[in-house]
């Protein structure tokens, strides 16, 4: 279709590849005045194929009775005016792609080279099938996320009773008694069964089982100094705050969906190589989850203090005892914290460098304390346009010299690494609270009487 800017009247061309998503908000920004163009496609019950390409495939299988695009699909624009285009897109018109499920990039039209086929020759038709598949179930689900999010508030919040009927009512999961790890036990089977699409599952199970083998060897074969770290972390309730702050996570990353989708593709894109290829998302709203990473980078900050007090226990049988000797400045001083509680307050950008050769291995795409740092002193800039991020990591007074550039889907892509891992360390928190709740660590604990 061809749109007219309302603002400035300057013509732009769109080629929309549709979804499997019965509503599909897209958009874009006009070029030549900046103002947000919005093209939403509302799908439910209509007959919808990807593309041009995959129409004409099938129709040379039954020349005689040909397939009809996008029947029963209702369209409506805000920002523009639909104006009747002249046959094939011709140049010198601006031009753009929108797809809510794959990477869409700048330049020219060329027939047939949808973002669809694009990102079918990048990753292979099989990975394109199995992004396909995975968003088809993000499509089955969204709708319940809002249930999803009510009942984390319900359990944060400790209406046990509701939440009970709720997980019974809208997820058909029985809570087996009032026992918090009952209770636990139904909040995550609701939660792990709605974020899977935008986890790496064998990663996930995998942390999982680390995890609960870590501590079940540590509380068998070092008891004493593993019931004293599970105490510390229960007198200071470290591990109830850590726990409600991590569920509150699924609720922006729900939000978020829709630009998630291309992220999500690039788990099955060999090609990509970020910052060198301005691929763009067919949502335009970096403002809405900028804070979202900043956030996620804090909780991250206060897992780390988990997986170091795990490796300190490891290597030297006392959660409060990093390595000496190793990080020493030039006059002799010894930077290694003096205990868990002084590396809690150390810097997101200098804990991984205390944790010596840890026992997990965090994820690298993960850690970027600069982007951290830039959104949370306010020094990122985002030019709707080209959809390109700059931001300004250094403290460097009024200047700002040295920048960093990325562009919204490398964001997004980063925002999914930094979820997933702190999703992942996530059951790290449920695994030591299970061993506060449940032998053999329930017994290590002193608790209040009537507790």
């Amino acid at each position: 279709m061809t749109v007219r800017c309302d603002e400035c009247s300057n013509l732009t061309n769109c080629r929309c590849g549709m979804s499997n998503r019965d509503h599909q908000p897209l958009k874009f920004t006009c070029r030549n005045c900046g103002s947000t163009i919005g093209i939403t496609f509302d799908v439910q019950g209509a007959d919808s194929l990807d593309t041009v390409a995959l129409a004409a495939m099938l129709s040379a299988k039954n020349k005689r009775k040909p397939p009809k695009l996008n029947q029963g699909v209702r369209h409506r624009l805000t920002g523009a005016t639909e104006v009747e285009g002249e046959g094939p897109f011709k140049p010198g018109i601006d031009f753009v792609d929108l797809h809510l499920d794959f990477p869409v990039v700048f330049g020219e039209y060329e027939m047939g080279n949808t973002p669809y086929m694009q990102a079918s020759m990048r990753s292979g038709a099989e990975r394109a099938a199995f992004h396909r598949d995975r968003l088809g179930l993000v499509n089955a689900q969204y709708k319940k996320y809002p249930q999803v999010i009510k009942l984390i508030g319900m359990y944060n919040s400790g209406f046990h009773g509701p939440f009970a009927v709720l997980a019974r009512k809208s997820f058909k999961v029985e809570v087996r008694s009032k026992r918090l790890e009952d209770i636990n036990a139904a909040l995550y089977t609701v939660v792990s069964h709605y974020v899977l699409p935008f986890t790496l599952p064998d990663t996930s199970q995998g942390a999982s089982r680390k995890f609960t083998h870590t501590v079940l060897d540590l509380l068998q074969s070092k008891r004493e100094a593993t019931g004293a770290f599970l105490q510390k972390l229960y007198d200071t309730e470290y591990l109830v705050g850590l726990q409600r702050d991590c569920l509150k996570i699924y609720k922006p990353i729900f939000h978020a969906e829709m630009p998630l989708r291309p992220a999500l593709f690039l788990d099955l894109d060999p090609s990509y190589v970020e910052g060198q290829v301005p691929m763009r998302v067919s949502t335009n709203d970096f403002e809405e989850y900028k804070e979202v990473y900043k956030d996620m980078a804090e909780i991250y900050s206060r897992q780390l203090v988990l997986v170091a007090g795990i490796n300190n226990l490891i290597k030297r049988g006392d959660h409060d005892a990093f390595a000496r000797g190793v990080w020493v400045t030039a006059k002799g001083k010894d930077q290694a914290p003096d205990s868990l509680e002084d590396y809690a307050d150390v810097a997101l950008g200098n804990k991984p460098r205390f944790l010596d050769d840890p026992w997990f291995t965090l994820d690298p795409v993960a850690q970027d304390n600069k982007l951290r740092n830039g959104i949370a002193h306010a020094k990122i800039d985002y030019n709707e346009v080209t959809q390109k991020i700059t931001y300004y990591p250094k403290l460097e007074g009024m200047l700002r010299a040295s920048k960093e550039e990325i562009f919204l889907l490398d964001y997004m892509r980063r925002m999914l690494a930094l979820f997933r891992e702190v999703h992942r360390l996530h059951h790290l928190i449920k695994c030591l609270n299970y061993a506060i709740l449940l032998e053999p660590g329930a017994s290590l604990i002193k608790k209040a009487p009537g507790v």
